[in-house]
């Protein structure tokens, strides 16, 4: 095989590689409970990571990928999201709106961050 064909799959090599971030926003690590309202039913959560786009939570109900959701979230309360993964009891949502910056650090003020032991 010509060496060309393989010339253009760098991306996929790079997307691959856990140490490449690839995220569009930094996440923060927090540790705080919270719910989800998901066709009409309240779920608890825990929020583990958060940014201005999104989140990713734990969660032992039922949310379903493409659905949308609110999330309750500090500063800004019931907020509009959409559930883009769902998996083992995680899912990751992506905001219908950014956060802007100014409400995202207001929000974050009262977030606990996570507390990681190494």
């Amino acid at each position: 095989m010509s060496s060309s064909v393989f010339a253009n799959l760098d991306h996929v090599k790079r997307s691959r590689d856990p140490a490449v971030e690839q995220r569009r926003a930094k996440r923060d690590l927090v540790d705080m409970v919270s719910h989800v309202t998901a066709r009409g039913v309240t779920h608890g959560v825990r929020i583990i990571n958060i940014s201005a786009l999104g989140l990713m939570c734990r969660s032992e109900g039922a949310l379903l990928t493409g659905e949308r959701v609110t999330i309750w979230l500090p500063v800004l309360k019931d907020y509009p999201a959409e559930i883009r993964w769902s998996e083992d009891g995680r899912a990751g949502m992506e905001f219908l709106t950014p956060v802007t910056p100014r409400l995202y650090d207001a929000m974050m003020a009262l977030i606990p961050p996570r507390q990681t032991a190494w």
